[in-house]
Order: structure tokens, then sequence, then C-alpha cells
């Protein structure tokens, strides 16, 4: 999701390549179960749709498809659920992608000029199966992201946005005017994400009508107030200022910005699921169940990486942080091995129920 013009291809450490998780007690099924379960599915066309967090962008190590420069990983849920159930997988997702880039408009990569084909190209009435994890994009997260990086607890934030200072983004991207919040993320969820993401599905309906369509949702990043009342601060720079080595894994948002996110979340996974459902198409719901492992739960329980800093920015592995000389490594805010095991696992679920089968 959180992808495009600062965070593409590339590896964080803690997504490196090694084995994957057993699958989690919470996730609704394990990998050895699906396989026993799949004898319907094998051999099924699957096709697989999206952006950063279908890609398994920062779990390395990276394939070349669909085309250089997608970030993505030989080990994302898709190859992951193909392998399980015995589908033949063409994999079109690409670290970055928005709507029009599932649909009509090819995709910059950021690999010198190359481009990904509109995704629906690999979508035809042999089509079996379809999973798409999409819209974060169209939202403009990856922005939101890096203003909304704080260097204490009640702020500032690190850098200014269009050139102004604030303690917490919330008050750029929700101003209280003449005594009225104006959320301009929620607004463009409604007015513009929410009607692309119904063009999208009816494109896939159009392309692929025999095949059964899984929406995958995003899995929660920031933890609600019953996960973290006072929020989960930690510091992006650690003890030692603006000097190396920087902390791991770090989440450096504002009590007040983090509730925020997490109501941006809830609304954008409640957009997604809505137009999933009006077109027909199947919701696997990743939010809820991922609660307690957002990328503010201790370490080896969390299944979204956080943010690490560089101050030596390198195309090959991070994306510079605005004009300040830093950087962030890629994989920031994204799914971990465990996380993309927890949307292997959902995915599994859902596929087998629609095939008629159950576990065990």
């Amino acid at each position: 999701m959180i992808t495009g013009g600062v965070l593409t291809a590339a590896s964080l450490a803690v997504g490196a390549a090694g084995p994957l998780p057993a699958a989690h007690a919470d996730t609704g099924t394990s990998v050895g179960s699906a396989v026993a379960a799949s004898s319907s599915s094998r051999g099924l066309h699957y096709v697989a749709l999206g952006d950063s967090y279908a890609s398994g962008f920062g779990v390395a190590p990276y394939g070349s498809g669909p085309a250089a420069g997608c970030a993505q990983s030989t080990t994302d849920y898709p190859h992951q659920v193909a392998s399980s159930l015995g589908l033949r997988l063409d994999d079109r997702s690409c670290a970055g992608a928005t709507t029009a880039n599932v649909t009509r408009v090819p995709q910059p990569t950021g690999a010198g000029n190359v481009t990904a084909a509109p995704q629906v190209a690999a979508l035809s009435a042999s089509t079996d199966v379809v999973t798409i994890s999409i819209g974060g994009n169209d939202l403009g997260f990856t922005d939101v992201v890096t203003n909304c990086i704080a260097l204490g607890q009640d702020g500032p934030l690190f850098s200014d946005i269009n050139g102004v200072s604030y303690d917490h983004c919330k008050d750029h991207y929700a101003p209280v005017v003449h005594g009225v919040e104006r959320d301009r993320l929620a607004a463009r969820i409604k007015n513009t994400v929410a009607p692309r993401l119904a063009q999208t599905f009816r494109t896939i309906a159009q392309r692929a009508p025999r095949a059964k369509v899984f929406v995958v949702g995003y899995p929660m990043i920031a933890p609600d107030a019953a996960q973290s009342p006072k929020g989960c601060f930690s510091s992006i720079i650690g003890d030692s200022g603006l000097e190396p080595p920087f902390p791991q894994n770090s989440f450096p948002f504002t009590g007040t910005d983090t509730a925020y996110f997490h109501k941006t979340e809830a609304e954008l996974d409640g957009a997604i699921q809505s137009a999933a459902q009006a077109r027909g198409f199947t919701y696997v719901s990743t939010f809820d169940g991922s609660s307690a492992h957002t990328a503010c739960a201790s370490a080896g329980s969390a299944w979204i990486a956080g943010l690490t800093l560089t101050d030596h920015p390198d195309p090959a592995n991070s994306t510079k942080l605005g004009d300040t000389g830093y950087g962030l490594l890629f994989g920031s805010l994204h799914p971990n091995a465990a996380g993309v095991a927890y949307l292997r696992d959902q995915t599994v679920a859902a596929i087998t129920r629609a095939h008629g089968h159950t576990h065990g």
C-alpha cells in the first residue's frame, strides 16, 4: 500500500528472506490443512492483482515479475496461496500500484524507463480465481506517513508540511474550521477512493466473468485505543540525535496522529469492503484480526514493520525523506514475513470455503 513515490522496491532487515513462520492460531487456517483441502481448486488459473501489500514489498528475495522495479517477493501471499492450493499463478501485483494501474494506466516502476502493463491484461474468460489488494495509494498514504513522522510523543513533526510546522499532522489533514473538523482524508476516501474501487471491481468482473474474486483488505498498521490508549511512540532517531546508528522498526507518530491513522485505516477498510460486497466479490478481512500485531506490537509479535531511518539514502534500498538528507529503508509499514503469512492464511481460508471445502 504505502509505496509509489516514497517506498518502492528492495528489502528491510526485518523482512529478510528465511523460513516463513507457522500459521498463527487466530488466523483461521494453516497451510497444512489448506493443502489437504485443496483438491477442487488444484490446477485453477489464478491471477493476483494489487499493490505492495500484495507484492510482498519488504520481504526478500524478489523476482523479476511483472516488471523490473515492482518489488514482487517470491514469497508474497499470492505465491504462498498458489502453492498451498495448487493454483496456476499469474502474479501481476506491483509495489506502488493504484487502481488506475490495475485497470488502464501502465505503471512506471522506478527501474529506469520500465513500466508494468495494466494488471487486468492478465484476466480472461478462463480465469478462475482473482485476488486483489488495492486502494491505499489512491488515498496517498505514503505522503501521509512521511509527513506525519514526529520527533517526540507530542511533536513537533520531523519536517514541515508545505512550509508549515505542526506538532501533529492531524492539524493539517483534519483542521478544525469554525468549530467543525474538515477531514481531508475521510473526504478523499468517500469522494475519490470509493468510486475508483467500484470502477476497478467492475472492470475485473467484465474481464474475468467466470472468476471468483477475493478482495484482500489491509491489516491494521496503527493500533486502536484499546491496544494503545496513549499511543506507542518510539523515536526514529533514538538517543543520539541525528547521528547513526538509528533505531530499527520505530513508530514515530504522536498519540494524536496514531489515533487519526487508525480512524483513517478503519474508514478505508470499510470503503473497500463495501465496494467489494456491492460487486458480489468476497471480502477477506484482515483488519480486526491483526489488531494485536500492529507496528506498535512488541518485538516478535508485530506483523507490520516499523520505520528505519538512514543518513545515506540509496535508491537501491531507501528513499529520501523530503529535503532532509535522510531516507527511509524500504519495507516500512508493510507486512513482515509473519504478516505475509497472516494474509496467506486468511486468503487460503476464503478460497477454500468458496470451493466447498472445510479444513481439517
